[in-house]
């Protein structure tokens, strides 16, 4: 399996390093999704557009860009990818905010029937069920694509563990004309301190979703997931669009003021 480093902030291009003023909690460890899914085009580290630094990430999907690995297939189950996991996971119990910052050009297109994931977290050892008559192991979130909007998707389930309901709830975070062109900051807060849980999203400083996170179904462990990422893109009805997104400032921590990117200008300023 390839493995890639990803440093955040993104300073180097091929090998490991820690500047001064970077935590050990700011080095993410990344793997790509399905990887036999590695097309040249997918991922590359660039200088085109940086949020903060010299690099950014850009994903990048066609039409037929679909990958395996030992257990799935996206190209037998009407999917297209280019993700990284990110290697860190953490359990139940805990207050994980995360944040990512990302820029779509100016020609960025969307689909107005195939939703394209830019971000989830995903559980392990968790419920699971059926989605579109396939095998389902349901998430926590993704933050979608669809038309004009970009939303966060919450995963509301009940019923039996090994065949779960869920039910779904949207909140608008964005139009996807106000993304294109510039940097968007966006941080996440999953709080499972307490029952119920807090699932917060704030864009550029200011809260712009809130939900109770209903905490019946304690998995092994989470874990996020960013890049794209289409479902049924036979619904679209022909070839989906290119899409290209570019990330920036990925981090991890336990609290607001740990993974802001404003919070870290100031303090590298």
């Amino acid at each position: 399996m390839k493995f890639l480093t990803v440093l955040i902030p993104l300073f180097a291009a091929a090998f490991l390093t820690t500047l001064p003023h970077m935590s050990q909690a700011q080095r993410l460890p990344v793997e790509r999704s399905m990887i036999y899914n590695t097309t040249q085009h997918g991922f590359a580290k660039v200088r085109d557009v940086a949020r903060l630094g010299k690099r950014s990430q850009r994903f990048e999907v066609r039409a037929g860009d679909c990958g395996w690995d030992d257990g799935w297939s996206d190209c037998d189950n009407d999917r297209e990818r280019s993700e990284l996991t990110v290697k860190k996971n953490w359990r139940p119990g805990t207050d994980q905010w995360i944040a990512f910052s990302i820029y779509l050009p100016e020609d960025f297109r969307t689909s107005s029937r195939v939703r394209a994931t830019v971000g989830q977290v995903k559980m392990r050892g968790g419920p699971t069920g059926f989605a579109g008559g396939f095998p389902s192991e349901p998430g926590v979130f993704q933050m979608e694509m669809l038309g004009n909007r970009y939303f966060l998707r919450v995963h509301v389930l009940s019923g039996p563990f090994d065949n779960v309901r869920n039910d779904i709830k949207d909140y608008n975070l964005a139009s996807i004309s106000e993304l294109r062109g510039r940097w968007t900051d966006f941080v996440i807060r999953l709080n499972t301190k307490t029952a119920p849980g807090a699932l917060e999203v704030y864009k550029n400083g200011t809260r712009v979703a809130a939900h109770p996170y209903n905490q019946n179904y304690a998995p092994r462990e989470y874990y996020f997931k960013y890049g794209i990422y289409r479902s049924f893109v036979s619904r679209n009805g022909g070839p989906m669009p290119t899409q290209v997104v570019f990330f920036d400032e990925v981090r991890m921590g336990r609290s607001y003021d740990k993974v802001a990117v404003e919070k870290q200008r100031r303090a590298v300023d």
